[in-house]
């Protein structure tokens, strides 16, 4: 297996285990995480095929940024009781939806569209934890779908942010390989979580 093959994979097995808990369990977070799950693999099998026909593939990812930030923003949503802080986030979803919009014109935006999209993100997680911290669920943590799902999310978005804020600036394409390893880590963790997860009745 090519090492440019592993995020494809750990997408893959991802989106699987998260189809066969959706059997058993018919949440909203867990349908929600499957439909992100299952078109973020659809999305990297053709970009995968179109990058080795044509090589570009720009327009593909530029829609699915945005159905992905807004996906993992109804996600944690859902599973948030105190919405009081979502203002933030609210105003940082539409500065998204205006980059988003400019970089049909100029696609230098879309790493500043990335890199608030990890940040919005990285937000809606803060919360979470933080809720977390401070309810009784914290004492069983380890079984929460949830939890996990936000951990993954972390350790991708977070170094996200520096990594591309440096895009512009890199001469190659030389650190592209430590994404896709943040990719595969993040899919893992998900999948861990789904796999530890699957005894728990509810969330």
């Amino acid at each position: 297996m090519h090492l440019f093959d592993a995020p494809l994979y750990s997408q893959l097995l991802a989106a699987l285990l998260s189809s066969i808990l959706l059997l058993k369990k018919r949440t909203f977070f867990i349908k929600v995480l499957t439909l992100y799950l299952v078109i973020t693999f659809v999305v990297e099998l053709i970009g995968t095929y179109l990058s080795s026909i044509r090589g570009a593939n720009f327009r593909l990812y530029h829609y699915y940024a945005i159905f992905s930030y807004f996906t993992v923003f109804i996600l944690f949503r859902s599973v948030l009781k105190e919405k009081k802080y979502l203002k933030i986030v609210y105003v940082l979803l539409v500065l998204l939806v205006i980059l988003w919009g400019l970089t049909f014109f100029d696609k230098n935006y879309m790493h500043y569209t990335a890199m608030l999209g990890s940040l919005c993100i990285g937000g809606l997680i803060f919360l979470y934890l933080r809720e977390l911290l401070l309810s009784n669920e914290i004492v069983n943590y380890k079984k929460l779908l949830p939890f996990w799902v936000s951990v993954g999310f972390l350790v991708f978005h977070l170094p996200a942010i520096p990594f591309f804020s440096f895009w512009s600036y890199m001469k190659n394409r030389d650190l592209v390989p430590i994404l896709h390893a943040l990719i595969v880590l993040m899919n893992i963790i998900i999948s861990f979580g789904l796999i530890w997860s699957s005894r728990k009745v509810g969330y």
